[in-house]
Parts: C-alpha cells; sequence; structure tokens
C-alpha cells in the first residue's frame, strides 16, 4: 500500500493544526465581538430607558407622549411596551406584531433577544415607579460586524495556510535533507563496499547523533564480515591440501588392488565423500572470493555455443543412468566475454541438479538463444516443482530444495549461489523461470560480445 512521504505529513499535520487553532481563535474572537456589540445595544437601551422615564416626569405622566416622543429621538428603537402598573388597563404595545413576544408580563429577563420576522431584535426591561418599560432595538449593527469580521477571516485564512504550508513544506525539507543523504550513502554500501561510511553530521543533533550510531554499526558489522570471510577462505585452503593427500591415497589404495569388494567400495565411498568435501571446499574459497570483492573472472572471448554443446555430451553421460532423454536447442555462434572454466561450472551444475532432481525416465531440455544483446541460456526437467514460497530463497547459501534428500541428491547448497555470484560477475543474471508441478526451468542471461550481438 502506497504511504505519504513523511514531508507530505508533515506538511498535512501543520495545515490541520494551523486551520483548527485559527478556527478556534476566528471563533472565539467572533463571539467575544457579538457579545461586546450586544452589551453596547443593552446600554444604550438602559440610557434610553433612563430617558424615557424623564420625559415621563416632565410630562406629567403621559404615557405616550413620553414613549412616543423616545421613539422619535432613536431611529435604532424598534418599539416598545409598557405598563403602568393597573391590572384593569392592559400593556401598551407599539407595534403590534411585538405583542406575541409579551404575552408573559412582565418579561422574566432584564435582556433577551428574539426574531420577529425577518429583524433580530433586543429587548430591555425596565421598571419605575411602578411602572414597567420594556424596549426593543435592532441587533443588525452588531451582526454586521461580527459577519463583516467573518468574511475577512475566510479570505485570509486560505492564504495564511498556503503560507503554513508552503513554510512547513520548506522546513521538512531542510530537517529531513540529512535523512536523504544518510539514505543514499546508506544505499551504496554493500558486500563489496563495507568501507565506505556515512557522511559526517555538521552538527551534533539527533541526526548527527544517529550518523555516529550508524557508522558504528557499520564499523562492526564490516568488522564480523571480513572476519567471516577470512575464516572461510583460510578454513577451505587449509582443507585443500589434507583432502588432495586423502584423495590420492585412496586412489593409490583402489589401484593397488588386494581388497576384498566390501573394502572396494568403502573405500570408493570414501573417495566420492572425498571429491564432495573438495567441491565444497572450492566452492566456499570462491565465494569467499566474491564476497571481499575481488572477482577472480578471467575475461576473454569465449565461444558459448561451443561451450554448451561440449555440456551436452557430458548431459548425455549423466541422463543416461536414470534413463532420461536429452533434447538441446543451442544457437551456433553466439559468444560472450567471460571465463569458460566458470561458465561451464554453471552450467554443468544446472544440468547436474536437473538430472538429480528429475523423475526416473523424464526429460532433460537444453537451449541457448540470442534474445537481444543477451544470450539466454535455460536448463528444465521435469521433476518435481518448485512451490512459488520459495523462490526468494533458492538462492541463499546452503538452502537445500529438497529437504528431504538422500546420499544420491545431496549437495552442499552452495550450487545455484555460486551461479549466481558467477552469473552477475559476468554482467548477467540467473533466475528460475518456469515452476509448474512437471516442470522446472532455471534461465541464464548473459551478455553477448560486441561481434556476435552485432
Amino acid at each position: 500500500m502506497k504511504t505519504w512521504s513523511l514531508r507530505w505529513r508533515i506538511t498535512l499535520w501543520s495545515v490541520l493544526i494551523t486551520a483548527l487553532a485559527l478556527g478556534t481563535f476566528g471563533a472565539v474572537v467572533a463571539y467575544e465581538l457579538y457579545s461586546e456589540q450586544v452589551e453596547v445595544v443593552d446600554v444604550r437601551l438602559e440610557t434610553d430607558a433612563r430617558f424615557a422615564f424623564a420625559r415621563r416626569t416632565e410630562t406629567g405622566g403621559r404615557t405616550l407622549d413620553w414613549v412616543t416622543s423616545l421613539r422619535a429621538s432613536d431611529v435604532s428603537l424598534r418599539g416598545f411596551a409598557v405598563d403602568g402598573g393597573d391590572p384593569a388597563a392592559p400593556a401598551q404595545v407599539q407595534p403590534e406584531d411585538l405583542r406575541p413576544f409579551l404575552a408573559r408580563w412582565p418579561p422574566p429577563r432584564k435582556h433577551f433577544s428574539r426574531h420577529v420576522g425577518e429583524q433580530h431584535l433586543r429587548f430591555g426591561v425596565f421598571a419605575a415607579d411602578g411602572v414597567t418599560l420594556v424596549l426593543a432595538a435592532s441587533l443588525e449593527d452588531a451582526e454586521e460586524s461580527v459577519g463583516d469580521l467573518l468574511s475577512a477571516y475566510l479570505i485570509a485564512l486560505p492564504t495564511v495556510l498556503l503560507i503554513v504550508a508552503g513554510g512547513s513544506w520548506w522546513i521538512a525539507q531542510r530537517a529531513l535533507r540529512p535523512v536523504a543523504t544518510i539514505t543514499a550513502a546508506a544505499a551504496q554500501i554493500t558486500a563489496e563496499r563495507l568501507d565506505a561510511r556515512l557522511p559526517a553530521p555538521r552538527v551534533a543533533d539527533e541526526i548527527g547523533r544517529l550518523t555516529e550510531v550508524l557508522n558504528g554499526m557499520f564499523d562492526r558489522l564490516q568488522r564480523s564480515f571480513e572476519q567471516a570471510n577470512r575464516f572461510t577462505a583460510d578454513a577451505a585452503h587449509e582443507l585443500r591440501t589434507p583432502l588432495t593427500i586423502m584423495r590420492g591415497q585412496i586412489e593409490e589404495a583402489l589401484r593397488s588392488g588386494g581388497f576384498s569388494p566390501e573394502q572396494q567400495r568403502l573405500l570408493a565411498g570414501l573417495l566420492e565423500e572425498n571429491m564432495g568435501l573438495q567441491q565444497i571446499s572450492d566452492n566456499l574459497l570462491l565465494l569467499a572470493k566474491f564476497d571481499t570483492g575481488r572477482n577472480p573472472v578471467a575475461p576473454k572471448l569465449v565461444d558459448l555455443s561451443a561451450l554448451l554443446a561440449d555440456v551436452r555430451e557430458d548431459a548425455d553421460m549423466l541422463a543416461a543412468a536414470r534413463h532420461l532423454q536429452v533434447a538441446a536447442a543451442i544457437a551456433p555462434g553466439l559468444q560472450v566475454r567471460g571465463d569458460a572454466v566458470m561458465l561451464r561450472r554453471v552450467a554443468l551444475n544446472l544440468v547436474d541438479n536437473a538430472v538429480k532432481f528429475n523423475r526416473e525416465g523424464g526429460e532433460l531440455r537444453l537451449s541457448l538463444q540470442p534474445e537481444g544483446a543477451d544470450a539466454v541460456f535455460a536448463v528444465a526437467n521435469t521433476g518435481p516443482g518448485i512451490p512459488e514460497s520459495r523462490r526468494g530463497t533458492l538462492f541463499q547459501r546452503f538452502y537445500r530444495a529438497d529437504i528431504g534428500r538422500n546420499s544420491e541428491t545431496g549437495g552442499s547448497g552452495l550450487g545455484l549461489s555460486l551461479c549466481r555470484e558467477i552469473a552477475v560477475a559476468h554482467g548477467g543474471s540467473i533466475e528460475l523461470g518456469r515452476a509448474t508441478a512437471d516442470l522446472t526451468e532455471f534461465v541464464v542471461r548473459l551478455p553477448l560480445a560486441p561481434a556476435s550481438a552485432g
């Protein structure tokens, strides 16, 4: 599943948090502004009420005179209601559309807001000398002030978020630049370049500390890898001499004769095991050279078609013991640059596996064909297939596809890994091609020599 990069996630989270903070701040500011505007209206209503009661005193208590004069002096006043305290005389309400909102008299609260038609009114309830006066003023100005603020805020908010997004991207890019450098440098550290290290940090921050820790880890890995390779190479080299001596002595004993049939079979078995140990020793020594970056390939112009024709003859002899049919389709004249001994080793290893892991009376197929700038060599057999789950481990060292191997199909598990190293050293590759229940195919690709490719 594709995930967003850390840079994008930092930018997105910065924008979201900023939007949430600014949204909350804007809502609080709008609420406070509206509350202040409503408070201003309440103060104005109180001032008007005091003025009205003063006019009542001047007019000798004539209700309509002092309230009507109040409305005429204040264009923001939308209406009034007045009750002189006489239960027999109903409260006077102007205009009449306010009456439904004053059904309960006197109103229970000193200040409250109501929608009257399309207007939003603020009511103030005031009492003096037994007279209750209700004044109503419009909240249009307060709402317009808040609306103007929110409009300006919504216009400015996208600009601010764009600036935050750009700044977050820039900051994240600068902060992650050392990580990108470390990643690129770490990708260059391979088994052949274990001496490479990450660039030294400029500052002693978290990234710098991480770089130091990783470089220390690479130092330990390099020492361990070199010790393992040195042990493998030394052990393989030291085993060659005694194994060679043992092989010579066993062969000399077999040639001298004078042994019973059981003793001859025992010596023949020892000779076979000795040859197997020699092969393992040679493979380990060759793999150790590949691991340390000492490419043992001596490139020369090799006639791959002729080489595989010789291998086909060896395949005929190996297949005869198990009554296998050998089919070959080898294109003539294909040449590569490489080491003929190692290429023959690859071909024989694949042929030997194809014979060992084949059914009795089955088939073995060899093919060599040009494909573009490559020579493609394939070996297929009709043995049991290889499960899909084991494709990724076939070329690992000491891996055995057949866990229950017997003495006839036994091996060290180094053959395919050595084939891969040789193919890569020649600029090519090896892979498992078709793998069905009754057919297994390995494919080797090698770059053709310029003359052959032309």
